[in-house]
């Protein structure tokens, strides 16, 4: 099996003559998983990007990639291994579509017959169409979401381990925009890149990313998963940003897969007993009695059980002091729906499924009230 590239930044500074851009900078990126990096102007965003890329050296500090140390004297070597797409897509103008496909497989000497292999092969992954008429136009002569998709096609036409992208969604008009971040997912799922992304959009970074990293003045305030961000804000700093782009301002386009908690035990019963299993850590306890799994789950902060079959199907759940439902959010729902439903139930939270009905976690009165 083909490893994942992870990426290791150990002890970076960095500056733009007398300006620390960053000081004793330290984060490391799991292989395989989508990395959001946000934060304001000048916090550091896509300088750390640009490190990671080699476009950028560091004064001080080292960074590794899957274990092996960047070698900035062979910047351009490296990078070839990594794809980088950016805001407005970065096409050569004067280019034809082929052309900016194909422009790094040419320099590296690849055949004609397997250029024109991987471009249909890419043109399929990323919903451009694949004909004589399209590749043979400039870039001003096709849409924005086209010239994106181009670009996006680009950076992975090295077959990359690793994607960089800074603010590639930015420039597109809302529809547009939301049409490519889906797409986006799906292709993630498909190719388990290692992808560190920048954004100001808050609620892009909640619907795409694994764990978000959140930037001020060159310092990490808080890196997890994006619930993390809504129920355990590390600072006031992080919990006034995410209050600051509320559901009725950015956070409107978030839907409940991104924000949804696995921090919790899911309850089956049978001939054998009660297994109580964390969805998070996978944390088993067993017990015969429904008094002492109460008062497990009291003892972790749980006052529901959330019922399923053996087999991990969503059947209901009771809190504690309420009788039996089967309420439950489907993880595609928006968010919005999500706080519609707590406040209609009065649940203090509700237990969201995937496509296969399965317990994925549960979106709670408290991360509403974080919103």
């Amino acid at each position: 099996m083909e490893t994942l590239a992870s990426i290791e930044m150990k002890n970076i500074s960095f500056r733009y003559g007398q300006n620390k851009i960053l000081e004793n900078f330290n984060l490391n990126i799991e292989g395989g998983k989508t990395y959001c990096l946000v934060g304001s102007s000048g916090s550091g965003k896509t300088t750390t990007l640009r490190l990671i890329n080699g476009l950028l050296k560091p004064n001080s500090g080292e960074i590794y990639i899957d274990n092996q140390k960047f070698d900035f004297s062979k910047g351009e070597e490296w990078r070839r291994s990594m794809g980088y797409s950016i805001q407005g897509s970065g096409l050569f103008p004067h280019m034809t579509v082929e052309e900016n496909l194909s422009i790094i497989a040419r320099k590296e000497k690849w055949s004609s017959t397997k250029i024109a292999s991987r471009i249909q092969e890419l043109c399929e992954l990323t919903s451009l169409p694949y004909n004589n008429e399209f590749l043979s136009k400039k870039p001003r002569q096709i849409s924005g979401g086209q010239q994106q998709r181009v670009g996006m096609a680009r950076a992975l036409f090295m077959n990359p381990k690793i994607l960089l992208m800074d603010e590639p969604f930015s420039a597109l008009d809302p529809i547009t925009r939301s049409e490519l971040q889906k797409e986006f997912l799906s292709l993630q799922a498909k190719l388990s890149l290692t992808i560190v992304l920048v954004t100001h959009d808050l609620s892009e970074a909640f619907s795409m990313a694994d764990e978000i990293v959140l930037l001020n003045n060159g310092k990490i305030e808080q890196k997890g998963k994006p619930s993390k961000f809504l129920l355990s804000p590390s600072s006031d700093f992080v919990e006034n940003f995410v209050k600051s782009h509320s559901p009725g301002n950015i956070l409107k386009e978030v839907y409940l897969y991104s924000v949804v908690n696995p921090d919790i035990y899911v309850s089956t019963q049978n001939s054998s007993g009660i297994k109580l299993t964390n969805l998070e850590s996978s944390e088993t306890h067993s017990t015969n009695s429904l008094d002492e799994a109460k008062s497990f789950l009291k003892k972790n902060n749980q006052n529901a059980f959330y019922w399923a079959t053996d087999q991990g199907q969503f059947k209901g759940f009771q809190e504690f002091d309420g009788a039996e439902k089967n309420n439950c959010l489907a993880s595609t729902q928006h968010i919005l729906f999500g706080m519609k439903e707590i406040l209609k139930t009065q649940a203090t939270a509700l237990p969201v499924t995937n496509d296969k009905n399965e317990i994925i976690g549960v979106f709670s009165e408290e991360a509403l009230n974080a919103l």
